[in-house]
Formats: C-alpha cells, structure tokens, sequence
C-alpha cells in the first residue's frame, strides 16, 4: 500500500530541502561573527599605530566577510543541487515528449468490452453507487466483458477541461502524488506502477475490497486527466493492460 507520510517527491518536500540548507548556512555565519567579535574588534595597544590597527582591523573583518561569502556560496550550491522534486502533473508530456490535448472521450467498444447505455447502465450504477452520490463533476461509463448485460468494468473520469478542482491539484502536485492520494483514498493495497504508454504520465494498479471479494483498481493520470478503472479481476498485469487499452481508445 502507498503510504502518505513525507512525500520526498513533493515540490514541498524540495522546497524544505533548500530552506533547510540555507538555514544551516544562515546559523553558521551568525555563529562565525558572534565568535569572532572579540577578534575583530581588537583595539590599538598603548603606543600603538592607529592607522596600523585600523588597517588589521579592517583585514580582519575581510577575512570574516570572505568566509561568510565562501559559507553562503557553498550552501547555495548545495541547495540547488538538491532542489529536484518530481514535475507537476500539469508539465507531464507523452512518451516521445510531446504535448498532447488528450480529450477523453470513452468508446462503445474497446478490447472485449462493450459500454452499457440506458437501462443496463442504470442498473450498473445503481449497483456500483448502492444509494452514495457522485461528485457532479465526474464523469462515468460501465462496460461489459461477457453480453451478459452486467458491469466488468466501470470508470470514473476527472479533467481539469471541467474541474477547477482537478486543475488546482494539477498545478501543484507530481503525478506520483496524485495516484498516491487516489489509491490511498480507496484503502488499496499492493500497489504497483505499470507502463503508462504513449501518453506518458503514470498507470498504476491495485487490489480493494469489493462486494463479492478483491477487485482490481486502476488509475492513470496526465497532464489533464485522472481516470480510475475498477475491474472484476484480481490480476493486477491483466487490469493494467486492460486499462491502458481502454486509455489508448479514450484519448482524443
């Protein structure tokens, strides 16, 4: 299961990473000038040359500043060599870089699934919901694998074309992030990334609970989209090329 602690791929993650480099930094050459301050202040011995003293003074005080500088300039090197979090989702390109519209629009037919409409699907989301709502923003097929007439397979479609929401969360968060918060939203477990295909981002799939025993849960996620796809199978291979081929027929 994926667990939602410190998410060291997190732009805030990154960003305490580099705050806390530059605040050891920052402690360090207070702490050099506090130690020093006896040192640097040294006044002229009786008898003494004053513009002598003056001119050990002023070096003394070069040196510290020369120190700080060298401190600031290390500690800035450091920080930005571990500045590295995961890009937004909302920067996620396909597999051969590019940027794509990727529009979902959910097929009749793919692989060996037919979409249920009228009474078959109404009857398929009463089952699927058993009396919960969905947010009205979220957009849902159920397939068939068998012409039985029941549900294999349903999806549930988030865009930022639509959703604010989805485009906030896109704008601030990696990819790996948002699967981790889907999956763990859904109480999964063994969850296991799998090749995304030529639409790039991510697809991972994992076990949940179902009415009748483990189901697999499906999830990829883009630039634009986050789709879950919940399948009767407990094979995690199987759903995840499943997935991907509804993906692949989906993307616009």
């Amino acid at each position: 299961m994926i667990v939602a602690s410190v998410d060291p791929t997190s732009q805030a993650f990154a960003v305490g990473e580099v705050i806390g480099v530059m605040a050891a930094a920052a402690t360090a050459v207070a702490l050099l000038w506090w130690l020093s301050r006896s040192w640097r202040a040294q006044s002229t011995p009786p008898g003494g040359d004053p513009a002598l003293a003056l001119r050990e003074k002023r070096r003394r005080n070069g040196f510290i500043a020369g120190v700080t500088v060298l401190i600031v300039a290390v500690a800035s090197v450091k920080a930005a060599a571990s500045y590295h979090p995961e890009p937004r989702a909302v920067e996620a390109l396909s597999a051969d870089g590019t940027e794509e519209s990727l529009v979902i629009i959910l097929p009749e037919i793919f692989d060996r699934f037919r979409l249920l409409t009228g009474e078959d699907a109404q009857r398929a989301e009463t089952e699927v919901l058993a009396g919960r709502k969905l947010p009205h923003s979220m957009r849902t097929g159920y397939y068939d694998q068998d012409a039985d007439g029941s549900y294999d397979l349903f999806v549930l479609v988030n865009s930022a074309d639509w959703d604010p929401k989805v485009a906030e969360n896109k704008a601030t968060k990696s990819i790996a992030q948002e699967l981790r918060g889907f999956f763990n939203s859904s109480n999964a477990r063994d969850v296991t990334p799998f090749d995304a295909g030529k639409h790039g981002g991510g697809l991972s799939c994992g076990l949940v609970a179902g009415p009748d025993g483990d189901q697999t849960l499906c999830a990829w996620s883009d630039a634009v989209n986050l789709v879950g796809v919940r399948l009767r199978s407990t094979d995690l291979a199987d759903a995840a090329r499943t997935t991907l081929a509804l993906r692949n027929a989906a993307t616009r």
